[in-house]
């Protein structure tokens, strides 16, 4: 954006040296400086013109950034809950997969928010996570929704 402003004064300056020229001469170099000027000023344009159709861009992928680093911290709470669930629930956790607890995890989480009551969460927690007829307990199941809601998206 300096060029602009440049471009004026040498176009300025042109015109004050051949000022003592004949009037052909100056309608000639206020030509050639008008022509600097306006290709400047249509350089200018175009590097706005440029700058603004690159901004979505620029703005899509800060986005998409945002989007990657949520899905990471997403990812975290969940690995973090799988291995809480299996240090503090060995027996409800015994030859489930890390998904078979994600599974839990994630329709803890819907239901958390269909807006379903805690305590309906919780009786259902008891049947989804029941294991080889180990049934966690009405505390064991309220301990698994507490963590379950800090872990859901």
């Amino acid at each position: 954006m300096r060029l602009l402003p440049a471009t004026l004064a040498a176009a300025a300056t042109l015109a004050l040296v051949l000022g003592g020229c004949s009037s052909e001469d100056q309608q000639s170099a206020q030509d050639t400086a008008n022509n600097a000027a306006e290709s400047v000023g249509d350089a200018a344009q175009g590097a706005l013109s440029s700058a603004q159709s690159a901004a979505p861009g620029i703005q899509s992928s800060a986005g998409s950034l945002a989007d990657d680093a949520g899905n990471v911290f997403d990812d975290a709470k969940r690995a973090t809950f799988v291995a809480a669930y299996k240090a503090q629930f060995s027996a409800l956790s015994d030859g489930k997969s890390d998904e078979d607890i994600e599974s839990l995890l994630g329709s803890i989480c819907q239901q958390i928010t269909d807006g379903k009551e805690k305590d309906a969460v919780v009786t259902d927690i008891r049947s989804q996570a029941t294991n080889n007829g180990n049934e966690p307990g009405v505390d064991e199941a309220g301990r698994i929704y507490d963590q379950a809601k800090v872990a859901c998206p």
